[in-house]
């Protein structure tokens, strides 16, 4: 067996074995959505935590603001810090689900199972968003029932605008196959696989945080399942694509340098986390008893501290996500060069260049 039957089969088996390991679990639990319906509706739900109170990056807790908030405040703060997480993946899925179909068009007549699986993650990410939507939906009519939308945050990745994201998938998905050429899944699911990575440490403490309603932690629980299994797909597309499918014609290193810059835009890290905060913490009904002059001395303290902590891994990523990153980034099938552009176009921002702090090229 020569190596690109063996990395065809290894593919192959690797795809039918993940399909069959979704519908196992499906069927034992029922679906995320149907999992998060019955969660959020539970009755010590507002009573407890959802997050350790570790995850918010801004530090509000050292803070006399804060210090000064009701302990009905303080769960409320700590609720909110769950929808922050959420909206944040719900957003990166929600590009996903279009872009898996479109970077695996090229296996169609090669290894089939191989875009079964996609079709079946995309399933997964619709079943992701619809469960995530409960939550936030909850937040949103305890919290903020006077504006509409308002825990949706701007996405981590492509543009700013969801509309413009929406409208921008299946175009991007389209010119990426045809520019990139069997560069693209390689790319499409190193990034992808970089992105989980990063928040499965924070999930991994939110499925097994005991102080959290049991709803809230099943919910966590078997979205990471899903994701564990995300993680493993990405590293074994990124690693075995181009054996597979064969080199590129051409290859655009402007282009392909674009597409990172595209998945990482600059200052958005900050950005969307600072925007979520502040239509929660200036909206939020629990908050009308702060005065505007306290709001904005804490929201000055939180985004000084968003930015200085981006700086750096949280503690909770220094192991899991720092080692992910790394086999992923050096096992990726790409050329040397352009393996090199898509670290140094990390690098060049300080806020991402600790995504690749480990790797060794």
């Amino acid at each position: 067996m020569n190596k690109t039957t063996k990395a065809i089969k290894e593919l192959d088996d690797y795809s039918k074995m993940n399909v069959r390991h979704s519908v196992d679990q499906y069927a034992k639990h029922g679906t995320l959505h149907e999992v998060a319906q019955k969660a959020f509706q539970s009755d010590d739900l507002w009573d407890k935590p959802w997050v350790p109170f570790d995850f918010d990056i801004g530090d509000p807790y050292s803070h006399p603001v804060y210090q000064a908030f009701s302990e009905e405040q303080k769960l409320a703060w700590n609720h909110l810090q769950w929808g922050l997480e959420y909206t944040v993946v719900g957003r990166g899925e929600q590009q996903i689900i279009v872009l898996n179909n479109y970077a695996v068009r090229r296996y169609q007549h090669i290894i089939p199972s191989v875009v079964e699986l996609e079709r079946r993650e995309s399933y997964e990410e619709v079943d992701h968003i619809d469960a995530f939507k409960e939550g936030l939906d909850a937040l949103h009519k305890r919290y903020l029932p006077h504006l509409p939308d308002a825990l949706w945050s701007i996405s981590a990745s492509g543009f700013r605008s969801d509309r413009l994201n929406q409208v921008s998938r299946h175009v991007i998905g389209k010119m990426a196959d045809r520019v990139l050429g069997t560069n693209f899944p390689t790319l499409f699911f190193l990034i992808r696989g970089l992105k989980t990575h990063n928040y499965k440490p924070f999930e991994n403490a939110i499925a097994n945080f005991d102080e959290a309603p049991k709803g809230v932690r099943k919910v966590s629980h078997l979205h990471r399942l899903d994701e564990s299994r995300h993680m493993a797909t990405a590293l074994h597309i990124s690693r075995l694509s181009k054996e597979i499918l064969g080199s590129t014609n051409w290859e655009s290193r402007r282009l392909f340098k674009l597409a990172v810059d595209l998945a990482w835009p600059k200052n958005r890290m900050a950005e969307y986390r600072l925007q979520y905060w502040r239509t929660a913490f200036y909206g939020g009904n629990i908050f009308q008893n702060i005065s505007d002059t306290e709001k904005d001395a804490l929201f000055a303290h939180i985004a000084a501290n968003t930015k200085k902590n981006l700086l750096h891994l949280h503690h909770r990523q220094e192991k899991l996500t720092r080692q992910a990153n790394k086999k992923i980034v050096e096992m990726a099938d790409l050329t040397p060069d352009l393996k090199q552009i898509f670290i140094n176009s990390l690098r060049e921002d300080p806020v991402h260049a600790n995504l690749v702090d480990a790797v060794e090229l």
